[in-house]
């Protein structure tokens, strides 16, 4: 009952397949069950017992989203339960309600949420003061839609296409009433939350270490979501065809000043979108902000090439060393640090240009898109070859 709870609560809480399975059979190690988990990301698997006899139990689970204050909770009672200071019944109890005893936030709180993120990504990528403008509108307009979908399954399931679609015609609006606006600008930072770039990172993680089906499948998901977003776009284009026009405003640079005031703003909203307990919001603003750093300062270099490897292996060693000696679980400060490098905004680039019938630009935008996750996802593993550290960990038994 308690592995199953626990793979239950860990696979809504957006962890890895690959590390669900891991914590499960570490669990079942330390209390002296002999089980076997087979994990996806839509699916769970549990035999308990001998190879000959065993009790199995299958999980058809809702793709996970990732919450930072579940992934710290979850943590807590492992370590609680392997340093004796609670029993395995007291543990079930507590993960199976973990949601009721320790509630998350507001949902509505992801409307300024969401509006933060867009004018950090607006300001970081160079954008001018009509760029912060529609792409907070987006953002705020995401939030709303995020909102409602919590609680609508079917806007849950349309989500990504109302979010493409009401952001081109935002864009739209602005570009007839007021002037021209960057749309791969606006639109990107707008919905750069919905973007699978951190789907696509965790998809080649898993295929790298060898969880294949499970890699496949969240690729499948990946593909899914650059659809749905491909959809959106379609439908607004072919009502406001004029707004591919506003695709040449220049991108401004950008202050020291203000670049730190987008990480700080980024960092806030992503702490919220998370789901980060208080505690953790100054975790998620520095492993945030020293994966900007890192790939702003790395990109001005002459390593610039292999900068998103090398930025991925500097976070990577920084998230396993604050699970190994600060206790913080690796998630907060690791997946945090991945949104801000995944290269979700190049897929969807990718899906604007062959919607423009630029198919040259599209498949260049699409090989980046790869070949950048590819290098994410070697850093992050020669990073815990360098360190290892696993999801959840227990503090060392006095």
């Amino acid at each position: 009952m308690f592995l199953a709870t626990l793979g239950r609560e860990l696979h809504r809480a957006g962890i890895a397949t690959d590390a669900i399975e891991q914590t499960l059979v570490a669990v079942a190690a330390s209390i002296g069950l002999a089980v076997e988990v087979f994990a996806l990301p839509t699916y769970i698997t549990i035999a308990v017992g001998p190879t000959w006899q065993q009790h199995t139990l299958m999980m058809r689970l809702e793709p996970g989203r990732v919450s930072l204050r579940k992934i710290a909770l979850l943590n807590d009672i492992y370590d609680a339960l392997r340093a004796g200071r609670i029993d395995l019944p007291e543990a079930t109890d507590r993960v199976a309600q973990v949601d009721t005893r320790w509630p998350g936030m507001p949902a509505w709180l992801e409307i300024p949420a969401l509006a933060l993120i867009a004018v950090g990504v607006t300001m970081i990528l160079g954008g001018g003061i009509r760029e912060l403008i529609v792409s907070a509108t987006i953002g705020m307009c995401t939030g709303v839609l995020s909102t409602i979908s919590a609680k609508s399954a079917v806007v849950a399931r349309l989500f990504a296409v109302a979010a493409s679609f009401a952001a081109t015609l935002i864009v739209a609006g602005y570009t007839k009433l007021l002037g021209p606006t960057n749309i791969y600008i606006s639109i990107i930072a707008g919905i750069v939350v919905i973007l699978p770039g951190y789907s696509l990172t965790l998809a080649l993680h898993e295929l790298a270490n060898d969880f294949l089906v499970a890699g496949v499948a969240r690729l499948g998901r990946v593909l899914s979501v650059l659809l749905a977003l491909g959809c959106g776009a379609f439908l607004g284009l072919a009502i406001v065809p004029w707004v591919l026009g506003t695709g040449s405003v220049q991108s401004h640079p950008v202050a020291a000043t203000w670049w730190i005031l987008a990480s700080i703003g980024m960092a806030v909203g992503m702490s919220i979108t998370l789901d980060a307990r208080l505690r953790d919001f100054s975790w998620v603003f520095a492993s945030s902000f020293v994966a900007l750093l890192t790939a702003h300062v790395l990109s001005g270099t002459s390593a610039h090439a292999v900068s998103a490897f090398l930025a991925a292996f500097i976070c990577g060693l920084v998230a396993n060393t604050g699970a190994r000696f600060l206790r913080v679980p690796q998630a907060i400060m690791l997946v945090p640090a991945l949104v801000v490098l995944v290269p979700g905004s190049l897929s969807y680039e990718s899906v604007l240009f062959a919607f423009q019938h630029n198919i040259d630009s599209a498949l260049i935008q699409a090989a980046n898109t790869v070949v950048a996750a590819i290098q994410i996802v070697a850093g992050l593993l020669l990073s815990q070859i360098v360190l290892p550290a696993s999801a959840l960990r227990a503090r060392d038994r006095r």
